[in-house]
């Protein structure tokens, strides 16, 4: 390693998950009754709704899907709706949810958007019915620009759904089929404009650049599509390649280009084009990989991450954090509308139960995607001094010029941007990792890349572990 590289690899992972290990869970049905206080209001939380359905599964995706074609044959659309209704309905009558403060709903997946229009109105009137819901709350819809006729158009500007995300990737058409994207450069600006004309304005886009056969060229067309389409929250992906997809497998077979690497000027230009394009359409980078105009910041993100608030996932494929725990639901639709129909919440994967360090690195792991950890924050979050019970990690990160600290918080530094999920990674408490049994485990697609990550060394992404940062450590 140089001795001018504050690590010995770069991880280049967009997001953690804490704790990361997921196990079946082996109480069944009556875990929640035995291990989870569910009459005990939690104050603010934000609730994660899962459609588990796409059109197509694209080249790159590591991720679970269900194929759901348009016309549905065994209608598996009305009998998963029908089962999150009731589960919506049953989650909403805890006295955890109905007696606290509800800050953002998102309806994602798999498509979100995916759903017919009759449907999706009867999941937000199940969701409006069952939960605090105000007129503050953002809700999100996620998905697809292809799945909006003019009727669903029409509903959702209307609707108590207030926030759009697409997932765009980009507007060149040649990269979207590289990529095997289901979508549309045509289709998002015509949803686009047609959301913007009927009065929504709170539009998000995902955008991804260094993709197969993606130039600095197109990324810049990209990005002067987006000046044009006046949006107000940008979230932008480096493109991955996940062993044992079909674009691994294509790359390999030479039938796709490679990605460029990752460290390589064309790359950071495209990082650096992205910045600049967003400083020019007013926006701010607010947090890690996201920009946005003011007054538009994603409260889901918000409260999710920066606040680290509880997070109820319903539907299969859902992921909750509740009462010291992260609770998964079986990506199987068909096991998840039996189990709902038969009058249970479905539980299929636990986490270890968190102790109080392990909140507090969890809080620090999550609240750096802000690029700050404030001091104030911290002690009347914990009753402890911040310093106190990190001071020798953050010492590390100093001495690296990673990180400086103010009078109010300590920030990221520039290099502690480049390396961000490393510097967030040495918040993880050492027993998590080298934990490679876990890798073994049913896992939701988003988390198996954050179970292998853990499964190495802890020296590979950190370097070797000093006898000061053992300090407070279980």
């Amino acid at each position: 390693m140089s001795d001018q590289l504050p690590y010995p690899e770069k991880c280049y992972l967009p997001f953690i998950f804490y704790p990361t290990a997921m196990w079946p869970n082996p109480h069944g049905t009556t875990f929640l009754r035995d291990h989870v206080d569910l009459q005990t209001p939690c104050g603010d939380y934000v609730l994660y709704v899962s459609i588990p359905f796409c059109r197509v599964r694209c080249k790159g995706c590591p991720y679970f899907v269900e194929l759901l074609t348009k016309n549905d044959p065994q209608d598996k659309e009305n009998l998963y709706i029908n089962a999150l209704i009731k589960d919506i309905q049953k989650w909403g009558g805890y006295p955890r949810w109905n007696k606290s403060r509800l800050r953002s709903i998102y309806i994602g997946g798999g498509t979100g958007s995916i759903l017919r229009t009759e449907n999706l109105k009867r999941l937000l009137e199940a969701l409006c019915g069952s939960f605090p819901v105000t007129k503050d709350t953002e809700i999100t819809l996620e998905g697809n620009a292809r799945d909006y006729d003019d009727a669903k158009l029409d509903y959702v500007a209307s609707s108590p759904i207030n926030r759009i995300s697409l997932g765009v990737q980009s507007f060149n058409e040649e990269v979207l089929k590289i990529v095997g994207s289901p979508h549309a450069a045509e289709a998002s600006e015509r949803v686009i404009r047609a959301l913007q004309k009927r009065g929504m304005v709170n539009i998000q886009l995902d955008m991804m650049y260094n993709m197969p056969g993606h130039t600095l060229e197109v990324w810049k067309e990209d990005l002067k599509k987006l000046k044009d389409l006046e949006i107000t929250h940008l979230t932008t992906y480096l493109y991955r390649i996940h062993e044992g997809t079909p674009q691994d497998k294509f790359i390999k077979e030479g039938k796709v280009p490679n990605i460029i690497d990752r460290e390589s000027p064309m790359v950071k230009m495209m990082y650096t084009e992205a910045g600049d394009i967003a400083s020019e359409m007013g926006f701010e980078l607010y947090m890690h990989n996201h920009f946005c105009k003011p007054g538009f910041r994603s409260v889901y993100n918000d409260y999710n991450l920066e606040h680290v608030s509880d997070t109820l996932g319903i539907g299969a494929g859902a992921y909750s954090l509740i009462d010291n725990y992260r609770l998964g639901t079986s990506k199987a639709v068909d096991e998840y509308v039996e189990t709902v129909n038969s009058d249970n919440h479905m539980v299929s994967t636990i986490s270890e139960k968190m102790d109080k360090l392990n909140h507090k690195e969890r809080y620090i792991m999550f609240t750096f995607q802000y690029y700050r950890v404030y001091f104030k924050r911290y002690l009347e979050r914990f009753g402890t001094e911040l310093f106190d019970d990190f001071g020798h990690i953050f010492q590390k990160l100093k001495n690296k010029g990673l990180v400086h600290i103010t009078e109010e918080a300590v920030e990221m530094t520039a290099l502690g941007r480049e390396w961000f999920l490393n510097v967030v990674l040495e918040f993880v408490n050492p027993k998590f990792w080298g934990n490679k049994v876990s890798r073994d485990q049913p896992n939701w697609s988003m988390n198996v890349v954050l179970v292998d990550l853990l499964a190495d060394n802890r020296e590979k992404w950190l370097g070797p572990m000093t006898n000061e940062q053992l300090v407070g450590v279980q």
